[in-house]
């Protein structure tokens, strides 16, 4: 069965083949259905997608969100954790209380996780602010406004500055680490990886296999085990191989 509501309506707890909201709906209780889209307003408790959730106007959960695919380009919240089996793409503005686990996550707009987020790759062009742990086996930030992240862990790790603002020339192995991946970013705990290029980064310690500090970074102990490289315009309190 399809629900649709285009004006002002109820959605009772159950399941759905698909759920679309252009006028202002209320989910009770479980939701379960193939797919969900609103164009509106809506909101409930929590809510289960065998394939797409899309989000184009204004949504808020309480509990968890899960779908095949997560696509958000209005406003959302979650109360609970937000889970895909493929990709989480946010080119608008969300907000998750509890974890976030998926498969790709990538941001052109802004999101707050309030705990962890587990993935295969995490590509952030927006502003991403997470109290946990930004783990993914490959995770590119590039950003112009400063962001606070918990921890980061992962393989190649790359944090980058947009052009638009000059830190002064890269270094070698910094760029050829880059590539042509086109205020700071605030991380409390550490960055943990194989391969780590930053640029404008503030950290207590950083380890890994390659290490590039560029410019603008603040680092108090960086540790590697193969090859390090470390911007005039950076300060390094200490480096240690390990």
């Amino acid at each position: 069965m399809n629900m649709h509501i285009s004006g002002s309506g109820n959605i009772p707890a159950g399941e759905y083949e698909k759920v679309s909201v252009s006028g202002s709906a209320r989910l009770h209780g479980l939701v379960r259905c193939n797919s969900f889209a609103t164009s509106g307003s809506s909101a409930g408790e929590s809510i289960e997608c065998s394939e797409n959730f899309k989000i184009s106007g204004s949504s808020a959960f309480s509990g968890n969100v899960s779908a095949g695919y997560i696509g958000i380009s209005g406003s959302f919240s979650c109360g609970g954790e937000l889970i895909s089996s493929g990709k989480i793409i946010c080119s608008g503005s969300a907000k998750c209380e509890k974890s976030i686990k998926c498969d790709e996550l990538s941001v052109s707009g802004s999101i707050k996780i309030g705990e962890d987020v587990e993935a295969e790759k995490i590509k952030i062009d927006g502003i991403i602010n997470c109290s946990g742990l930004l783990n993914a086996e490959d995770i590119e930030i590039k950003f112009d406004k400063g962001m606070d992240i918990g921890s980061i862990g992962g393989s190649k790790i790359i944090i980058i500055k947009e052009p638009k603002r000059k830190f002064g020339e890269r270094l070698p192995l910094l760029s050829s680490l880059v590539k042509k991946i086109n205020g700071n970013v605030h991380v409390e705990g550490s960055i943990e990886g194989d391969e780590i290029a930053i640029e404008a980064v503030t950290c207590p310690r950083v380890t890994g296999r390659v290490v590039a500090v560029g410019a603008g970074c603040d680092i108090d102990l960086v540790q590697y085990s193969d090859q390090i490289e470390v911007s005039p315009d950076a300060r390094v309190g200490k480096t240690e191989k390990i």
